[in-house]
């Protein structure tokens, strides 16, 4: 496992790099694509992610997969950078890191949202709007299903959790209920 400020390093690093060319997407679009061709193919992850084979036979494996690529230089030589240091197995850490990067620097941010059931194209616009409005970013919402729910929604947003749902409410007031000394549920 990889460490979460060694995967900052190198994505802070791979921002600065696209900042430097104006090409901060790109790279990132690049970086990604490359990341999801690595987790699909688990011979070519295997072989460069392997410390048994030696640096010279991967960066020959990788030169040949980017030469029938069109990637940037710079993303080009980043990867090379990954296979020279060992450092293949962080690709995915270093891909979420410098994502959220992106992100910050574009004054956008990954929202998740939860609800019971699918929310309508209009339900779904209201609830962007609500966000965007309380975080002041653009934001780039996926919804997911949770039947547990019951009803309402969660939205977790970076690194806040908005909890409008149904089982929250119902767990709060089973809390009141239970933690009331006098078991009097009309002074809660």
């Amino acid at each position: 496992m990889v460490s979460g400020s060694l995967a900052r390093r190198y994505a802070r690093a791979l921002i600065a790099l696209g900042q430097d060319d104006n090409n901060v997407e790109q790279v990132g679009t690049e970086f990604s694509q490359f990341v999801a061709l690595l987790s699909s193919s688990d011979t070519l992850r295997s072989t460069l992610e392997n410390p048994g084979i030696t640096i010279s036979e991967r960066r020959n494996v990788l030169n040949a997969v980017l030469g029938k690529s069109n990637l940037l230089p710079v993303v080009n030589n980043f990867l090379r950078l990954l296979v020279d240091k060992n450092r293949f197995s962080a690709a995915a850490s270093i891909l979420r890191e410098y994502q959220n990067m992106a992100d910050e620097l574009a004054g956008r941010v990954q929202a998740t949202v939860t609800t019971a059931s699918a929310l309508n194209s209009t339900m779904e616009k209201e609830v962007k709007a609500a966000l965007t409005e309380a975080t002041g970013k653009q934001v780039l919402v996926t919804y997911q299903i949770d039947p547990k729910l019951i009803g309402g929604m969660v939205a977790k947003v970076g690194d806040k959790v908005f909890d409008a749902s149904v089982q929250s409410r119902l767990t709060e007031i089973q809390q009141i209920l239970v933690g009331s000394p006098t078991g009097d549920a009309a002074e809660a």
